[in-house]
């Protein structure tokens, strides 16, 4: 049994070294960094500059910096707009076409669920260039199909924020839809017909099925997506990034604290100071949210 015991614990070693190292160290070392004057040059990795403090613990002065920016309120705010928009738009958009394709009306609904998880399997990077290019003001097909229908000035969806914030939630749908349609499909198939055609027996309309039979029965998983969705759109950063990165700076969270790290003054305490209150935050919404909508009493059962 020892033996047994000691080939076991050799085997899982290297996974548990490799897990400590690569996943749990950087976030030690970030939270240690929030607490500290972190910056370009007083970083270990750079030769001390005579111009700038020796790193030091700090306590909460990072805390307090990024607390009192206008810059963070402003990204903290937009932030969750996003989440709203996008969230209630992919909700939508899967719950339409998961009734769409598992109706019994539509014919190769097979195939066309398999080409409607296309964007599931393309790389983030290629899909928001695409997309890019696709609201380009002056060469984009979007905009060129908009002045084909007498659209005289059409919207600059690259450097207008307002037009641009459209346009990340609709690339967000995109590339999220694949995911909520195939939780809720999966959920709508589960649905036993016998409840259907007895609401059809007692007369219901088909709103009237669909609002006190369907919803019920697949309630749970549409909730376990949304918050699982809405927590990617907390954290979204890399299509802002690659779309237009000097105009959602100061209007998603990850996004700004990068920019604290990376921009012209990087500064690596503030920015972990924001990644440790942004990692809290979500996981004060997704345990409210869990709680709300009971999903653990599902694990449990």
């Amino acid at each position: 049994m020892k033996k047994t015991t000691m080939v076991a614990l050799f085997l899982i070693i290297p996974g548990i070294t490799a897990f400590l190292f690569f996943n749990l160290w950087p976030i030690v070392y970030s939270v240690y960094l929030a607490f500290t004057n972190a910056q370009l040059g007083n970083f270990p990795i750079y030769n001390p500059s005579s111009s700038v403090e020796p790193l030091h613990f700090v306590g909460l002065e990072n805390f307090r910096w990024i607390l009192s920016d206008p810059g963070f309120r402003d990204a903290f705010l937009w932030t969750w707009i996003f989440v709203i928009t996008s969230v209630t738009l992919k909700v939508i958009v899967g719950v339409f076409l998961s009734l769409l394709y598992t109706s019994k009306h539509v014919k190769g609904k097979f195939i066309y669920r398999s080409l409607l998880i296309i964007p599931w399997a393309l790389p983030l990077l290629f899909s928001v260039t695409v997309w890019k290019f696709m609201f380009d003001p002056v060469f984009g097909p979007i905009n060129k199909a908009l002045k084909s229908i007498g659209v005289a000035s059409p919207p600059n969806w690259i450097n207008d924020p307002t037009w641009a914030f459209v346009a990340l939630n609709i690339i967000e749908v995109w590339l999220a839809y694949p995911f909520m349609m195939t939780v809720i499909t999966a959920a709508l198939q589960s649905v036993p017909e016998t409840l259907i055609e007895a609401a059809i027996l007692d007369g219901a309309n088909y709103w009237q099925r669909f609002r006190n039979v369907v919803l019920p029965a697949v309630g749970k998983p549409i909730a376990f997506a949304t918050i699982l969705t809405s927590a990617a759109s907390f954290q979204y950063f890399m299509v802002p990034y690659i779309y237009n990165a000097g105009l959602f700076q100061d209007k998603f969270l990850l996004l700004y604290g990068f920019m604290k790290a990376f921009g012209a003054t990087p500064y690596y305490g503030r920015a972990s100071a924001v990644m440790v209150i942004a990692t809290t935050v979500l996981a004060i919404y997704m345990y409210v949210n869990v709680k709300i909508t009971r999903l653990q009493e599902g694990a449990k059962g």
